[in-house]
């Protein structure tokens, strides 16, 4: 591939000092700005287009910009012990950090891209540590970059291709599948920040669905599209995506939890639990699957194995979410065991962590009933049913209340 990178304008201030200062004095944190510019130059082919020209274009300055900051993160973490390789800081600061398009142009021949990214160190750092600690931000991130890996030697191998004068119609095609599925990452990208961080579930399964549109072979767009069935109760539905994720990549944890989940959703105890079994297998130190098994043995009547589930799902949480699940799950147990002081108590741990979950104040709301706090029940359950609980609106309707 004919390319050309312009010279790297940094402004890293007082980078040095930065890291004498924590040599020194190691209990202290400094955080700065770090930005990086670059600029790059993509000569076209015979069968790029100008969108085919920009994608392939910001793919690669963006891979120049990660490059350069990952190389930094590394030289100012080393004297802290921050156990991860450049290549995993690399691949979790693609989904963190955005990049900046400062200026584009197109003769027809050559993309010209100049594009930014900036980070706040301390800020960077701790992000990246939430990630790779969180397999359901961290998987993802990891495939993503293998695919566009694959995808990126994919374009250079048909450019040298074409450039032999072996211009066919199939070989076309194959370029634009490749360009397509760099595409499709940034939906992958776009439809993990919607779910995960701003619980945005049709907006995500819009994301996903443009992601498979683009590349039918993404796994982990089918395993994002599962998750969601799973918050809206389509069993069937996410039993199918999981399993189109598994067949995909059969070492995807992801895809194991949600299809186990979806299984104990309809009842199929046996199924499910064999699904998430696997997933603790393929990620040990996952919580999520644990609280799956938590809800399984919750459901079946288990709750000595259900309160031992929630439990190893709290100690084993990395995030504010975790944390929360972890509570629900210990909460809903306690609710089943009849102490619904203790499971008060747990929920509102729950809603400390994330106020934003339906169902914490469904099952809130039912641990308020079980003491006889009737309106402080009902103000939660009502709560919950506005933010789109189904059990919530279910127990207003039959009561006649809404």
């Amino acid at each position: 591939m004919r390319t050309e990178t312009a010279s790297t304008k940094r402004k890293i201030s007082h980078a040095f000092l930065f890291v004498m200062a924590l040599l020194l004095f190691p209990s202290i944190t400094y955080a700065i700005m770090v930005t990086y510019t670059r600029d790059y130059r993509y000569q076209a082919s015979e069968a790029d287009s100008k969108l085919s020209s920009r994608t392939i274009a910001l793919e690669q300055v963006k891979r120049l910009l990660l490059e350069e900051l990952g190389t930094y993160v590394i030289s100012v973490t080393e004297v802290k012990d921050f156990a991860v390789t450049k290549d995993k800081i690399i691949t979790f600061t693609a989904g963190i950090v955005s990049t900046i398009v400062l200026e584009e142009k197109w003769d027809g021949l050559t993309y010209y891209l100049k594009a930014e990214i900036s980070a706040d160190t301390d800020d960077l750092i701790k992000a990246i540590d939430r990630v790779h600690k969180d397999p359901e931000q961290s998987m993802p991130l990891e495939a993503i970059r293998k695919r566009t890996e694959e995808a990126l030697k994919e374009i250079d191998d048909l450019k040298k291709e074409m450039g032999k004068g072996k211009v066919g119609k199939a070989t076309q095609e194959k370029y634009a599948d490749a360009v397509n599925i760099l595409n499709a990452m940034d939906w992958v990208k776009k439809g993990n920040s919607l779910v995960i961080n701003d619980f945005r579930l049709k907006e995500g399964m819009q994301a996903y669905d443009k992601a498979i549109e683009l590349d039918p072979n993404l796994a982990v767009a089918y395993s994002g599209r599962a998750s969601i069935y799973i918050e809206w109760e389509f069993w069937q539905k996410a039993i199918r995506e999981s399993g189109q994720a598994i067949k995909l990549d059969p070492n995807l944890a992801l895809a194991f939890n949600w299809r186990g989940a979806a299984h104990i959703g309809m009842e199929e105890y046996k199924t499910g639990l064999e699904d998430l079994n696997r997933a603790t297998v393929l990620r040990p130190s996952w919580a999520t699957p644990y609280r799956n098994r938590s809800w399984a043995y919750w459901k079946m009547g288990k709750n000595n194995e259900a309160l031992a589930e929630a439990n190893k799902a709290i100690d084993l949480a990395q995030n504010p979410n975790h944390f929360a699940l972890g509570h629900f799950c210990k909460g809903r147990v306690l609710v089943e065991l009849g102490k619904f002081n203790e499971a008060i108590e747990s929920f509102n741990k729950a809603i400390e962590y994330n106020p934003n979950f339906p169902r914490f104040y469904f099952f809130r709301g039912k641990a308020f009933l079980g003491i006889n706090e009737k309106e402080r029940g009902l103000e939660d359950i009502t709560k919950a049913a506005r933010l789109g609980h189904k059990g919530a609106q279910r127990y207003l309707d039959s009561r006649g209340i809404r």
